[in-house]
């Protein structure tokens, strides 16, 4: 039964990994506003592209698209548990069905290998596994971007705020569950700590032209003067 479980452990990584791989900013632009964002703007199949180019409400649904692309195998895999229909064998992390949803959208078969930066499905994956790193990137996000109106280095503070809140419950959390109330503040494996850490330092890594465009002025910003 062992070697079937992991077997279909593997066939769940490899779907996740086809879902992780659809490019909502691609197909909900065509569907829905008749155009490739791969033509407009930054070119990126992410959400800030796509609120530039789509607008603000396809924009925010290819956010929360992108967002449950990582999380679903996920939370199908948990509720499987839960009602004992299958349970995922112990030679593989839970994390790995999220991070192939990563991988997907970050080089989807469907658009050649290529993709975005994975930021809103990286989300999707730590919230259902930490949600308190999750909220609090998300926090981090948003106060970053209102002060300053840079995706990237809302996106660079949030990235980094989840890796301090992982490794701050790595010491401090709660090692068994004895509720629902103690997930929250569940102590993460070191191994998805040290998982969290490699995939946020790939997200920085795809920020580099970012970086750059800070550095010589010309990042892309939704600040607004009196004439917009």
């Amino acid at each position: 039964m062992q070697a079937l479980d992991i077997v279909i452990g593997i066939l769940f990584i490899i779907l996740s990994y086809f879902i992780g791989s659809i490019p909502f900013g691609v197909v909900l632009g065509k569907l829905i506003c008749k155009k490739d964002i791969r033509e407009y703007g930054s070119k990126n199949i992410g959400t800030t592209n796509a609120i530039r180019v789509l607008g603000k409400k396809v924009g925010f649904l290819v956010f929360f698209c992108d967002v449950f692309k990582g999380c679903f195998i996920i939370i199908l895999i948990k509720i499987l548990g839960i009602t004992n229909v299958w349970k995922t064998p112990e030679g593989i992390d839970i994390f790995l069905y999220g991070a192939a949803a990563i991988l997907g959208h970050s080089f989807s078969i469907f658009l050649n290998f290529k993709g975005g930066k994975a930021v809103a499905t990286s989300l999707g994956v730590v919230l259902v596994l930490t949600p308190i790193p999750a909220i609090a990137c998300l926090l981090m996000f948003a106060l970053v971007f209102y002060t300053t109106k840079y995706v990237s280095l809302a996106s660079t503070a949030a990235t980094l705020t989840v890796i301090i809140t992982t490794w701050i419950l790595f010491v401090f959390g709660v090692k068994d569950i004895l509720n629902f109330g103690y997930y929250f503040i569940a102590k993460p494996s070191l191994i998805l700590s040290i998982l969290y850490t490699i995939l946020a330092m790939l997200i920085l890594i795809k920020h580099f032209k970012n970086y750059r465009r800070l550095l010589n002025g010309t990042e892309n910003s939704f600040r607004k003067n009196k004439k917009d």
